[in-house]
């Protein structure tokens, strides 16, 4: 590491108040040269490193370290963006404590709701609601009919705090799939890039051709949700291997006269086969297709659903 410190030590030696990240091994772009140092600061173009060895302090152009560190350090860059987001972010604008309109880059439609007085500092839950065929779209309103908006109260705000995604399909020929789900894919990337979400905490739910949608986005991007609850939907039974390690929790009245609800005992079925003790359903006697109503204001839904994580574990939103 001679020839990268010599050129970036500083004239005289700086003895800084402990540093806040611990000491780390760094490594030169060329994995020449290795030492270990403190994290002092950083910015998108250099850092400023204390050597362990003797203290020494010095800054090094970033693209002077190796991939590896250079992706810590726009990690660290990443996390300090989200941490200032609720202010200052991309989307600062549209958490109102109200569901805000919005158009991604990729042009889908969609209304977002959160609480601008969180703390930044801490991560939240992602929940991404599908609507049905019949809000399907370019009103960028419809969509909100028969979303989970109890979970969006005061007293459950109180209990897991959380933000909801609710965005409009632009066709039900297309549903959730395509690239319609690919550019939903891509709104939810940039959302956990630039607000205080929890990645181990995105929970996909949807009723009909969302309960379709549900199924469909979870086998394609399987290492992406936490959790996901289809209500009066179905899924490809071919698809139950992928989704077998997934939380699910999947709803049908028995009365459904719009989607049989044969449709959700077939892949429920499936994917119990195949080994997925994860997959739970309810089959709601005497009810037919509207089923949101009486599903998402379910205490157990609710306690279940917000103690799912990626990892397995129960984490709290506050």
């Amino acid at each position: 590491m001679r020839l990268l410190l010599t050129s970036f030590i500083l004239a005289a030696t700086l003895h800084a108040a402990p540093p806040t990240y611990p000491p780390r091994a760094w490594t030169s772009a060329d994995g020449k040269s290795k030492f270990e140092g403190n994290l002092m600061e950083f910015s998108e173009k250099e850092v400023r490193i204390r050597r362990s060895a003797d203290f020494n302090q010095f800054k090094v152009p970033l693209d002077r370290l190796s991939a590896e560190d250079q992706a810590y350090i726009r990690g660290l860059l990443r996390e300090q963006r989200r941490d200032a987001s609720l202010k200052e972010g991309a989307y600062a604008e549209k958490i109102t404590g109200e569901f805000t309109k919005g158009v991604s880059k990729q042009g889908l439609n969609y209304q977002i709701w959160g609480n601008p007085k969180l703390d930044g500092t801490k991560r939240y839950p992602l929940i991404i609601w599908l609507h049905g065929s019949g809000q399907s779209g370019d009103d960028n309103t419809s969509q909100l009919g028969g979303a989970p908006r109890v979970w969006l109260s005061e007293a459950n705000q109180g209990k897991n705090a959380c933000f909801m995604l609710a965005p409009q399909c632009p066709s039900a020929d297309i549903g959730w799939k395509e690239q319609v789900a690919t550019n939903l894919l891509a709104l939810i990337a940039d959302l956990t890039d630039n607000l205080p979400i929890d990645e181990t905490r995105l929970y996909l739910t949807g009723s009909s051709m969302g309960g379709f949608g549900t199924f469909h986005i979870a086998a394609k991007h399987p290492q992406v949700f936490a959790a996901c609850v289809p209500l009066c939907g179905g899924g490809d039974v071919k698809n139950a291997e992928v989704l077998k390690a997934i939380p699910f929790w999947v709803f049908h009245g028995d009365k459904d006269d719009m989607v049989p609800v044969e449709r959700s005992r077939a892949i429920v079925e499936a994917v119990k086969k195949a080994g997925g003790e994860l997959m739970n359903y309810s089959e709601l006697a005497g009810e037919g297709h509207g089923i949101t109503g009486s599903v998402y204001p379910r205490t157990d839904l609710y306690d279940w659903l917000f103690k799912q994580t990626k990892k397995g574990t129960s984490t709290s939103s506050n």
